[in-house]
């Protein structure tokens, strides 16, 4: 008989609780002209957010992303500055991808979702190859409520190889978790543990679910 997954009677505090992996990106020009990717991820958290990650560099792009890490609620002049720092020539098209990416993130902290949409378009518009900038999409999809999309786009973060395994698996669960399809969501949420043993978020997420065995057909 084969188990099947279920979620029991508090699962709908499931979001609030975990929240959905976001990951920030900026690219840090070298000397040449060369550019080099440099992203940190953290938990967009709607209390609390923690960079894990030293950018080297200057500019506005820098200044952007250093808004970003540092927990800025979505000011009006740092999402200024982060316009102005996309108006710079100089920018690689990575730079100007990941900046792109951060301003998304600026914009879901103020909850302007359709606005941080057009940004993480734009940004896989100019770099299909961003891992984790798909998964910022997904978890940007998520808020929106288009579920199959934030599946798809974290399935390609997946595709790519993102070095950020366990936010990728994580986001797909919480999508495929919103279309009911529980199965789906607690086999992810398992590879993510794999991957990252105790890791809090998929540990919280996962005893969300309880095993049922399938009932036997009737014959």
């Amino acid at each position: 008989m084969k188990p099947c997954y279920c979620r029991n009677r508090f699962c709908w505090r499931l979001s609030m609780r975990t929240g959905i992996m976001v990951v920030t990106g900026l690219s840090m020009g070298l000397s040449m002209g060369l550019s080099m990717g440099f992203f940190a991820f953290f938990a967009f958290l709607p209390t609390n957010a923690s960079a894990q990650s030293l950018v080297i560099g200057d500019g506005g792009a820098q200044e952007c992303y250093y808004s970003v890490k540092h927990g800025d609620p979505g000011r009006a002049t740092t999402i200024k500055n982060c316009r102005k720092a996309l108006r710079d020539p100089n920018l690689s098209l990575k730079d100007e991808a990941a900046t792109h990416v951060n301003l998304g993130i600026l914009l879901m902290r103020t909850k302007n979702y359709e606005a941080a949409r057009r940004q993480y378009e734009k940004a896989l518009s100019m770099r299909s190859d961003l891992p984790e900038a798909h998964i910022n999409y997904a978890a940007n999809l998520i808020y929106l409520g288009d579920f199959n999309q934030a599946v798809r786009s974290a399935t390609t973060s997946i595709e790519l190889g993102t070095k950020k395994m366990p936010e990728a698996l994580f986001n797909r669960a919480m999508a495929y978790d919103n279309l009911k399809k529980y199965t789906l969501a607690y086999t992810d949420l398992k590879k993510a543990l794999e991957l990252r043993p105790n890791w809090k978020p998929a540990v919280s997420a996962i005893a969300n679910y309880e095993i049922a065995a399938q009932p036997k057909a009737q014959g």
